[in-house]
């Protein structure tokens, strides 16, 4: 696919910030979505430090499977406008999430949406479905990549780099990414303070004391989970694992991927998503699962 087949469809969010999504589509229907409602729509999400770039060519992947593509870019990343104010973590994924979901459905009345995130973006849906439920009628799937929130500091080293980030982020009030080498764009201050705060901690909290871990058995959507071995700190296996653990849904499935379990390799955060060896095996396992568990294009169950 060119950059041609790429339209980006403006959204405001609830504090009045205009998101980008932009969809795949082809060059004859460019700008439409799809009039005889029988693609599911999927939104692809990116995590922090990126945008929707790092998510694209497993886009292009699932719209060569039959999928109806869509990316997002959070508030303040690629082609979204900045905020008038830094949002926290789990602010910026509810305003995003909810707004973004709240366009589609206005396209697909009658679809509801299969949810892919890497990373933060993977947070952002479980954000979303934890203070707002009723969302979970307009998310038909949901899949994450390498998406944890507590295990982060869990070995010495890592927790010495995450105090230390935590001092910069804090005297820069934004975390800068090519520095840090975590990706191509700086992150919103507040945004990794929480981010810092639940990993060292171990707990799963916003700032006003709701408490994500407990509200994780209320998602009963049908959920696939996947971590990389290789990724031993910002997404380490035994993060993803616990959130997968507490989810309530009764279709749902985890995969570690790496040498041991037949994979390729043990993926790191950044290679679970975006490599050749992903684009062999990761993405033919999402594409799988979402035909198995009935969310393939066409498909009503």
């Amino acid at each position: 696919m060119t950059e041609a087949n790429w339209v980006v469809h403006p959204v405001i969010n609830s504090a009045g910030t205009t998101l980008a999504l932009t969809q795949l589509v082809n060059n004859s229907d460019a700008g439409q979505h799809n009039p005889n409602g029988r693609l599911n729509p999927v939104l692809l999400a990116h995590g922090t430090f990126s945008n929707h770039r790092s998510v694209q060519r497993l886009a292009t992947y699932l719209a060569s499977q039959g999928f109806d593509c869509w990316m997002l870019d959070f508030q303040g990343h690629g082609k979204s406008d900045k905020p008038k104010q830094q949002p926290n973590f789990d602010g910026m994924c509810i305003d995003d999430a909810a707004a973004s979901l709240d366009y589609l459905k206005t396209l697909y009345p009658a679809e509801s949406i299969i949810w892919i995130g890497h990373s933060g973006g993977g947070l952002a849906a479980l954000t979303l479905l934890c203070r707002k439920p009723e969302y979970a009628d307009v998310v038909r799937a949901l899949v994450t990549i390498g998406s944890q929130a507590t295990h982060a500091a869990k070995r010495f080293k890592y927790r010495l780099i995450i105090q230390a980030s935590r001092f910069i982020t804090g005297v820069l009030r934004m975390a800068p990414g090519k520095y840090f080498k975590l990706g191509p764009e700086n992150e919103f201050g507040p945004v990794m303070m929480q981010w810092y705060r639940w990993n060292l901690s171990g707990r799963w909290l916003s700032d006003d004391g709701f408490d994500y871990l407990n509200a994780l058995p209320s998602i009963t959507v049908p959920t696939l989970m996947l971590s990389g071995t290789g990724d031993v700190f910002i997404a380490p296996p035994e993060g993803c694992l616990a959130l997968y653990e507490r989810i309530g849904s009764s279709v749902k499935q985890y995969r570690e991927c790496g040498e041991h379990t037949g994979f390729a390799e043990d993926y790191d955060h950044t290679r679970l998503v975006s490599s050749r060896n992903a684009s062999r095996e990761i993405w033919p396992l999402i594409s799988d699962w979402l035909t198995q568990s009935g969310m393939h294009p066409g498909s009503n169950d």
